[in-house]
């Protein structure tokens, strides 16, 4: 929960709502995905909260929008 003395951004929600979110493992033909999923409107954008600071914070150039998997 805490990188470089900070809370990560996401967590305690992440945290205080764990048993609302599942996680998915699926192989695909470039390794695997894991999807995170929950009904929870809150809850979800404790998830794109978390993922867009390890995105910033990692560098990794992925998107930091939303969109529909297809």
């Amino acid at each position: 929960m805490m990188v470089r003395g900070i809370d990560v951004p996401g967590t305690k929600e992440l945290t205080a709502n764990k048993d609302k979110v599942s996680f998915k493992y699926t192989e695909t033909a470039r390794g695997g995905r894991v999807d995170i999923v929950t009904k929870d409107a809150a809850t979800l954008g404790a998830v794109h909260t978390f993922m867009r600071y390890q995105i910033t914070d990692h560098k990794t150039g992925d998107p930091l929008t939303v969109s529909a998997r297809k």
